[in-house]
């Protein structure tokens, strides 16, 4: 048995209820009792680690673009879905600049259950193809933000996937750290946006007993923990509209995710455009077919050794498959 809870108001769901936030206050919630689990359904997960050797230091790129729907958001995606195929759910609705709507279009295909996936209207037109493909109803806002409430609105009567507060779909990211419990991570760069891969990757690595340095990594037009914590690292350029998976300009975990940044001594890293270019050119010739966002982990550690990290052992994460944007990725390469 397990409940909800919210750490802001005290609000406290009923047993084996799902709420997708606090329907008090609308903050994220928390899980407490035993958690459901769930087997993979794709075969998302366990991604390949790669050692390179960047500039000297052996660091590992974390392939997340491989899973099935070509992101990590598979992990979270998948757990969720199967408890709201548990509990009897029809119809599933997630805000997603891309990624997350193909993912739960995709799996909920699977699973026997509807998808409406509310999409900004900038969002590439490669994950709109997709999404169309998946037999997923498109709902287009005009806003990244506009997008979650109008989703908020569907809740009513569809699970709710809703990456940004679902403590379930946490729970489906922490897998990611049993896969990288070998290498004995010192530290982990993470494009963060919604801190679902952020902090799921953290709060895995504490239950098993590693203490990893987090490094979030942001674009410098929706940089939304600026506001608590100073940059290790910024960008001198005003966009950051390449990283489309950043679009998300506020997030309701900020605050947990500040708490990780300062209990790991780790930090955050802002990029604009021209630095995402430089990272995804360089990428693309290693032999990562990877998106525009995933680039972003590459340049923070190129910046970090710049700024005479010791970066040995460090992880990064590839989140996104690039061959999602191939109008996008001809123009820039």
């Amino acid at each position: 048995m397990w409940k909800l809870f919210c750490k802001k108001c005290g609000f406290e769901g009923e047993e084996d209820k799902y709420y997708p936030f606090c329907p008090v206050c609308k903050s994220s919630l928390y899980i407490k009792g035993e958690k459901p689990k769930f087997n993979s359904i794709l075969g998302e997960g366990n991604t390949p680690s790669v050692k390179e050797n960047i500039n000297g230091y052996e660091v590992y790129f974390k392939m997340e673009y491989l899973n099935p729907t070509g992101s990590f958001k598979d992990r979270g995606v998948s757990y969720s879905l199967q408890l709201a195929s548990s509990l009897k759910y029809k119809c599933a609705v997630e805000d997603s600049s891309g990624n997350t709507g193909i993912s739960t279009a995709a799996y909920s295909s699977r699973l026997g259950l509807k998808s409406k996936i509310v999409i900004p209207k900038t969002a590439p037109q490669g994950k709109k193809a997709l999404l169309k493909s998946l037999n997923a109803e498109i709902i287009e806002s005009n806003t990244r933000d506009e997008a979650s409430l109008i989703a908020e609105d569907l809740s009513r009567s569809c699970f709710y996937v809703s990456h940004a507060r679902n403590p379930f779909f946490i729970e489906g990211m922490k897998s990611i750290a049993k896969e990288i419990e070998k290498i004995k991570p010192r530290g982990v760069i993470i494009p963060s946006s919604s801190f679902s891969l952020f902090l799921g990757t953290y709060y895995g690595l504490k239950e098993i007993g590693i203490n990893a340095k987090m490094f979030a990594v942001q674009g410098i037009e929706t940089a939304s923990l600026k506001e608590f914590i100073d940059p290790i690292y910024e960008s001198k350029g005003k966009e950051s509209k390449l990283a489309d998976g950043l679009a998300l300009k506020k997030s309701p975990r900020g605050e947990d995710a500040i708490k990780a940044l300062k209990e790991s001594n780790g930090g955050l890293i802002v990029l604009d455009d021209d630095e995402i270019k430089l990272g995804l050119k360089k990428l693309w010739q290693m032999g990562y077919m990877v998106e525009p966002t995933s680039a972003t982990s590459y340049i923070a550690l190129i910046r970090l050794i710049e700024l005479n990290y010791d970066v040995n052992d460090y992880v990064l994460m590839l989140t996104g498959n690039g061959l999602k944007f191939y109008d996008l990725i001809e123009k820039i390469l």
